[in-house]
């Protein structure tokens, strides 16, 4: 009985002993195969970081944030390719070394750089693993805002001047049978400050509204980018969009920038904004609102809510003096020298410079 034991005990000693010398005879036997395997991987690997590093480029093309992580496993596989490379060169260099001593008695070489290859491969098939997410997504997609928040909070309730002209305009937006709404009359009245108004007031009736500034100088490309997602809800998904061009200087030719008009306006809506009466107009708007310019107390009352201040430092006769066109960004440049008004004429101006 103890005889038969010991003996189980020592074929299972010599089984596991031979599996060992096996593997280890593998390892030498198979040096060039698992060199193979393992530049193969790298290849792949180096393919994928290739995919991945185009989508994280059309990411920042259209400014989205990039997942976090995604940017490590960019590095650690350019890192790993690399160590790789080098790798396989020296392995390469071992094996003529070795071979040209016929017999071989550097079968340690062979031993020492065949696991290694094993290691290495097992590493990059984890890495690309781990990459398969990044491969279908590498951002996160910046939200185009449903409506613009920038101004949109201000109560207008005693500014009568503008709080006559909202309503006419989000009557004219909601009217069926309106395409295109222009808003017009001089610099610094307020005309953006309406149109942020507006979108606030009709957010719940669009399923996106865009707010484009067009400027004296005119970018189509940019404009096309920031249009042709809302172009697509409106051709592909039949959904309602609201297009606000801000800040129109010269007539804007709406199909040149993707932007659906005429007979083909489907569920678009355009509401936009003018120095020029003639200029909205020309781009045939089917109603074309004038903001008048504030009264003296008004743009007071306007002055303080934008910069959030209470303050009556300022003697409310100096308005008379500084902007007889009512046009309050200009009496805040003419104080602009002062540096404790610095920070609150730049929050006018920009709110009010169209």
């Amino acid at each position: 009985m103890g005889e038969e034991a010991t003996n189980i005990v020592v074929g299972k000693i010599v089984d596991l002993l031979f599996s060992s010398a096996k593997r280890e005879i593998d390892y030498v036997r198979n040096c060039t195969k698992n060199a193979d395997i393992l530049k193969n991987e790298a290849q792949k690997l180096k393919d994928m970081s290739d995919r991945i590093q185009q989508r994280i480029n059309a990411a920042k093309e259209n400014g989205e944030a990039l997942l976090a992580g995604v940017q490590n496993w960019m590095d650690k596989a350019d890192i790993e390719i690399s160590k790789v490379e080098e790798f396989l060169e020296e392995e390469a260099n071992a094996k003529k070394t070795c071979f040209n001593l016929r017999p071989c008695v550097n079968l340690s070489s062979l031993h020492h750089y065949s696991k290694m290859s094993i290691n290495k491969t097992l590493f990059l098939l984890q890495h690309q693993e781990d990459g398969q997410t990044y491969e279908s997504c590498v951002s996160i997609p910046t939200p185009t805002p449903r409506f613009v928040d920038l101004y949109q909070t201000k109560n207008l309730d005693d500014i009568d001047t503008h709080k006559l002209v909202l309503r006419e305009i989000i009557e004219a937006i909601k009217d069926e049978s309106i395409k295109m709404v222009g808003i017009y009359g001089s610099g610094g009245v307020g005309k953006t400050t309406l149109a942020k108004e507006v979108a606030a007031e009709v957010k719940n009736l669009f399923a996106e509204i865009v707010f484009i500034t067009v400027s004296q100088t005119v970018d189509v490309k940019e404009i096309q980018k920031n249009v042709e997602k809302a172009a697509k809800r409106i051709i592909i998904n039949k959904e309602k969009v609201l297009i606000i061009l801000d800040d129109i200087w010269k007539k804007l030719v709406l199909s040149d920038v993707g932007i659906p008009c005429g007979n083909n306006h489907m569920n678009c809506k355009i509401l936009l904004t003018s120095r020029s009466r003639n200029v909205c107009e020309g781009m045939n708007v089917d109603r074309n609102i004038c903001v008048n310019i504030l009264t003296k107390k008004e743009a007071w009352v306007l002055f303080k809510r934008i910069v959030e201040t209470s303050t009556e430092e300022t003697p409310y006769a100096l308005l008379a003096f500084f902007f007889p066109h009512n046009a309050p960004w200009q009496f805040i440049k003419q104080l602009e020298a002062q540096s404790k008004i610095n920070y609150l004429s730049g929050k006018w101006i920009g709110s009010m410079q169209t």
